[in-house]
């Protein structure tokens, strides 16, 4: 899709009519600066753009509903309204390639104000003539799948909103839903999410076995795991990636202080020494019911309730059984059973029930109603965790928390030594620092080791819930014949996920090669980056030197996160195989004149057929402009005019062009 033209009436800012040509000529002409001031109305121009295109859904509505035309109202220019004009509207000429044909379109979406309401009006023409109502709602319908709101919103890039993404350390999780959205891989996870959905319905429900909806439990609870253990590796990784950063800054600082330290130095690395060695005495000790108190310990406490529910579980087991021998046997067969043994002795049938109401007696007396109905392996759970409950010491316990204690006062003394070392020391802010660094690694590597542990410990369940779902699902599938709705949906959801996860890992490596391509691009020499990789799971991004070590991105300047940022989204646009426009707003705001230079030169040419670019004066001022200016196809600058209420505008970009004419007349 490319815009050609965009015209405003009564919108925004906007009093009264203006007119945007946008066409580009392919990739040597191919951006549309717009000038302007914060204020000026920049803004608009994007908004318009969405609202023209999706209506509704730029709200992320479905229908013009109360709630849909107090956001249009809103989006309405205020001075119009006052004057109460009646007309507002957006027209939004766009080329779409279809069927290897470009045709143009014209959506003119209108809106007419009365005294307490607002209609909307939409035509659309192709080609120049007149769509009919189905041929339009095709259209929309055709041009949401192929070009979704979501997907606009990625090829829309505010500085201000990349810079919180960088800042927030929000990456992985933006370019998880970028390449969602790219890779058309998000309508698999709605096809995915629809067809649970669909399982879950009551008329579809209903028709379900006990063991398909057990089945349906356990992918649940599977899915659920496998989030837990996804979060956790992001977690994981955030930590080691903290880790290292302070692992340099405290050898810089021991560094130093190795340098000028003297015997200063030696005194308190024996103490350091001390308390590492206390300190690993009471991780010890507190590891050793770490886990206790994590498991076993709140059952402890109600002991009783653990024993009695074990109990009423085996009574119910044993009524369980003796319902199922009367099931299986009755009065007759032991009628003919015993006869059989007494040979030519009778029994009578009276006999025969007395003597088996007598067995089943046997078997339980139990006469109330089950309150469990626990499976098996439940109660094999509630057994063996009653065996640990009365194995269990609770005064071990309660003497290594004893033990922790004295170990923490022997740390505590330790302390108040090295405190007393380093307060008559000339290097008290470089001990201070080293202090702070070590106290932090020793948080972070206690975060790393339970992260670690829990990793583990779900990779462990996950796999668990993976046998368990997979000797669930061939147990359903064996029992039902071929076309069962619930073979076939759960085979579509098999498929579809193995179809996105081997599509995923494909076009990531794509997306690797391009972006480390354009990096090499804008950075050149100053930070040479010959490789990138990006985990299909978590989507961290990675990239390494011409040696092949890892660069830290957490060392990158926000500027240089920023433009990896940027690399990335592109190098996925490209791989997309989708004809979009880049829209920049603010981009540069944020970036030192170098990578300012490095991003007009590299990156802009490099975006397609059409680049819009919404800019200060300070972002592109003359020098930058000069820089740009071999690529420019058009350029507005727009101004607001406090006085009249409204937008002014031109096609020079401040100025610039009459500035160069001026310059030029002089020198000459």
């Amino acid at each position: 899709m490319k815009i050609n033209r965009l015209f405003l009436e009564n919108v925004g800012a906007f009093w009264g009519r203006y007119d945007f040509d946008l066409r580009t000529s392919g990739k040597s002409k191919n951006v549309v600066l717009f000038g302007g001031k914060n204020g000026s109305g920049k803004t608009t121009i994007l908004e318009a753009i969405r609202l023209a295109l999706y209506g509704t859904f730029a709200f992320g509505l479905k229908n013009e509903s109360p709630a849909y035309y107090d956001k249009i109202q809103a989006k309405l220019n205020t001075y119009a309204l006052k004057s109460n004009l009646r007309q507002y509207s957006i027209l939004l000429e766009v080329e779409i390639v279809e069927d290897w044909k470009k045709n143009e379109y014209t959506i003119n979406r209108s809106w007419t104000k009365s005294k307490n309401s607002l209609k909307e009006s939409l035509f659309v023409k192709r080609n120049g003539d007149n769509l009919s109502d189905s041929d339009k709602d095709i259209f929309f319908s055709k041009l949401r799948e192929e070009t979704p709101p979501q997907l606009l919103e990625f090829c829309l890039f505010d500085g201000e909103k990349i810079s919180q993404i960088v800042s927030k350390e929000t990456l992985s999780d933006y370019l998880s839903q970028t390449a969602k959205v790219m890779f058309n891989l998000d309508l698999f996870e709605s096809l995915e999410d629809d067809l649970t959905s669909y399982l879950k319905q009551d008329d579809v429900m209903g028709t379900l076995t006990d063991e398909e909806r057990k089945l349906m439990d356990l992918e649940h609870e599977k899915n659920e795991v496998q989030s837990r253990l996804e979060q956790y590796l992001r977690e994981l990784n955030e930590i080691e990636l903290k880790g290292e950063d302070t692992k340099a800054l405290l050898a810089e600082h021991q560094r130093i202080f190795d340098v000028h330290g003297g015997l200063v130095k030696e005194k308190r690395d024996a103490l350091l020494n001390e308390i590492n060695e206390i300190e690993q005495q009471r991780f010890v000790v507190m590891e050793r019911n770490r886990e206790i108190i994590q498991t076993l310990l709140p059952f402890f406490l109600v002991k009783d309730l653990v024993a009695a529910t074990a109990e009423q579980m085996k009574l119910e087991s044993k009524y369980e059984v003796r319902n199922a021998v009367s099931e299986l046997v009755n009065v007759s067969d032991v009628q003919a059973l015993l006869t059989n043994y007494l040979g030519d002795k009778t029994v009578s049938f009276q006999s025969a029930a007395n003597i088996f109401t007598d067995f089943l007696s046997l078997i339980s007396n139990y006469q109330e109603q089950s309150l469990h109905n626990a499976s098996s392996l439940q109660r094999a759970e509630i057994e063996a965790m009653l065996r640990q409950i009365n194995a269990f010491n609770p005064e071990i316990m309660l003497q290594d928390f004893k033990t922790n204690a004295e170990l923490l006062k022997q740390v505590q003394t330790v302390r108040k030594l090295i405190d007393k070392n380093d307060s008559s020391s000339e290097l008290k802010g470089l001990i201070d620092n080293i202090r702070n660094a070590e106290d932090e690694l020793r948080v972070l590597a206690l975060k790393q080791k339970q992260l670690e542990e829990m990793v583990a410990l779900i990779h462990v369940q996950l796999d668990e819930k993976i046998k368990v779902y997979e000797f669930q699902k061939e147990k359903v599938i064996q029992t039902k014949k071929a076309g069962n709705i619930f073979e076939i949906t759960t085979r579509v959801l098999d498929v579809s996920r193995i179809f996105r996860a081997e599509q995923i890992h494909k076009k990531l490596q794509q997306v690797e090669r391009q972006t480390a391509q354009m990096l090499q691009a804008i950075f050149r020499k100053e930070m040479f980056v010959t490789r990138v990789k990006i985990d299909p799971k978590t989507f961290q991004l990675h990239i390494f030197n011409s040696t092949r070590d890892e660069i830290n991105i957490e060392s990158l300047s926000a500027g240089e996160k920023q433009i990896l940022l940027l690399s990335t989204v592109w190098a996925m646009a490209m791989c997309s195989n989708r004809r979009l426009p880049f829209v920049f707003d603010t981009l540069l705001g944020r970036l030192d004149q170098t990578h300012k230079k490095s991003i007009i030169e590299s990156f802009i040419p490099r975006c397609g057929e059409q680049v819009i670019i919404l800019s200060t004066d300070s972002e592109i001022n003359e020098e930058n402009f000069a820089l740009i200016e071999p690529s420019l196809a058009k350029t507005y600058t727009i101004d607001y005019d406090a006085e009249r209420n409204t937008v002014k505008w031109n096609t020079d970009y401040f100025d610039m062009s009459m500035k160069k004419e001026l310059s030029h007349e002089l020198q000459t």
